[in-house]
């Protein structure tokens, strides 16, 4: 018996030693944006001596398939640990996708895997579409939250005019929606034409936009959850003393302000209510206070708390999702109106309108001019 059990618990090892040792395909298939150059190689370059070992000169050039896609196929030994990124042969330019990332999660291979990988963009190329001038803070981290996301930063006409000047910030969440269209979900808000327009026209003072990209824990980061919480102490204790120390701002209260739709404006509506000494301006385009773990309403509607000074923007449609954000933010204007008449409120509901870009972009002009307004 013994001899039949040790002997079974050895073809056991052995078979899973082979199967170790089997190697796997890997077969990569990128369909490229419509802004890669005709002319150009896509090159996939990575941690193994089989993909260049991070040295794209050694790395295999992937196989045209047609004109949008490419195709890499290559043999690795059984719980490899893969590791790569894709190229057009330069670190300076590489695939970039649609929440920030240049490139895909690593995994080990423990069978044959066929990937197919959508990029929204090239890292050369990712600034083409948007208007003025803006800088790039590519995976910012803090120790508090998961995952790294990227900042843009937007400056006004006059920015690089005056060297002594200082201006009001606007910390907008969703940030690779508002202003470049290859990086957003949908259309793009034009946030960067609509504050140039307005500026220009005299109708706001110019003030720089931070458009803070989301990631793939953006639910539980807009709202009142743990994470959120987190989320808004990274911006207080870590982002916004990076933007005061390498822009000229305008640092207190009175001239910064927080902006962003759906989620993004209920964990705006919670900066402005959770930290008023840091941020007395918020706007929420289509708020979710329906979906907030957190439950807003309840705090709202049993807090004795004053927020004098605090300047306080909400809208919602009324079709689609709108349809049943609206109910909350009624319930929330009535709420403000009641318990804190030392607000400046305005509250907005635009019937026809769903929930979406191309909406908050119509709109945008609204909470602008409300936040910024001369």
């Amino acid at each position: 018996m013994w001899k039949s059990l040790f002997g079974l618990i050895v073809i056991c090892l052995m078979s899973a030693l082979n199967l170790e040792a089997q190697d796997h395909l890997l077969k990569v298939k990128v369909i490229s944006p419509a802004s890669t150059p005709l002319n150009d190689t896509l090159i996939l370059v990575g941690e193994d001596s089989k993909i260049g070992n991070w040295f794209y000169p050694s790395a295999p050039r992937m196989e045209r398939e047609n004109d949008s896609t490419w195709v890499y196929e290559g043999y690795f030994p059984g719980n490899s640990f893969v590791n790569f990124k894709i190229t057009r042969g330069s670190y300076y330019k590489e695939a970039m996708y649609y929440n920030g990332d240049v490139a895909p999660q690593p995994f080990s291979l423990v069978k044959d895997t066929t990937l197919v990988i959508h990029p929204t963009n090239w890292n050369d190329l990712y600034n083409r579409s948007i208007t003025g001038n803006v800088r790039y803070h590519h995976q910012f981290a803090d120790t508090h939250l998961k995952n790294t996301r990227d900042v843009v930063v937007w400056l006004p006409p006059s920015y690089d005019e005056s060297s002594d000047k200082r201006y009001p910030v606007l910390y907008a969440h969703d940030g690779q929606n508002l202003m470049d269209q290859s990086t957003s979900y949908g259309r793009e808000w034009r946030m960067d034409e609509i504050a140039d327009s307005l500026m220009k026209a005299g109708k706001t003072e110019e003030f720089i936009i931070v458009a803070i990209s989301n990631t793939k824990d953006r639910w539980v980061e807009y709202s009142g959850t743990p994470e959120g919480m987190d989320y808004l102490n990274f911006i207080v204790d870590n982002l916004k003393p990076f933007i005061d120390k390498n822009y000229r701002t305008k640092t207190d209260k009175a001239n910064t302000a927080m902006l962003g739709s759906s989620m993004g404006g209920l964990i705006s509506f919670y900066m402005a209510w959770l930290h008023p000494d840091v941020f007395s301006k918020a706007a929420g385009l289509s708020s979710g206070f329906a979906f907030d773990d957190g439950n807003i309403l309840k705090q709202v509607a049993e807090s004795n708390k004053k927020l004098a000074g605090t300047r306080l923007y909400l809208d919602c449609g009324d079709q689609e999702l709108d349809k049943h954000f609206l109910p909350a933010n009624d319930e929330m204007d009535k709420l403000l109106v009641s318990k804190h008449s030392e607000i400046e409120l305005k509250y907005e509901v635009f019937p026809g309108e769903f929930h979406n870009e191309q909406a908050w972009s119509k709109r945008l002009e609204i909470p602008l001019m409300f936040l910024f307004g001369k």
